[in-house]
């Protein structure tokens, strides 16, 4: 049976786990066989190329479940990590930083990956200044 010219993997640039198309042999220095043994592969979605292990099994671990108990609560005003496992109260999920953005705004936030909603963006760091009441005059 012949090997299949696409499998699933996680693609860095889309943050996702997309279809991948082999388009390259094994690694730089030779070694065609063993579990360690990496190929070139190309996104479907973006096009963008990159050197993954043939074994599917040693993916990133998106597919691993999120434990509630080490997850930090989602707040706009605190700072996180790409990797951290955040719980938004308000939507009752679970998710993964998967990475850090800087708004055009100069407003910074984070790209998370959920369970239930999906790929969401949210403010992080947010200032919480106090209101400044106007004088009034008499």
């Amino acid at each position: 049976m012949a090997k299949s010219k696409y499998s699933m993997h996680y693609c860095a640039y889309c943050h996702k786990e997309t279809k991948m198309e082999v388009v390259g042999g094994p690694n730089a220095d030779g070694q065609p066989g063993g579990t360690d043994a990496k190929m070139w592969y190309r996104c479907t979605r973006c096009k963008h190329s990159a050197l993954l292990d043939r074994d599917t099994s040693q993916r990133k671990a998106v597919d691993e479940k999120l434990d509630r108990g080490a997850a930090t609560e989602y707040s706009a005003t605190k700072v996180f990590s790409v990797g951290q496992t955040i719980y938004h109260s308000e939507w009752d999920d679970l998710g993964r930083v998967v990475a850090k953005i800087k708004t055009s705004s100069g407003v910074q936030a984070i790209a998370v990956s959920f369970e239930k909603h999906g790929d969401r963006k949210l403010i992080e760091n947010l200032a919480t200044e106090p209101l400044h009441e106007h004088p009034t005059q008499p």
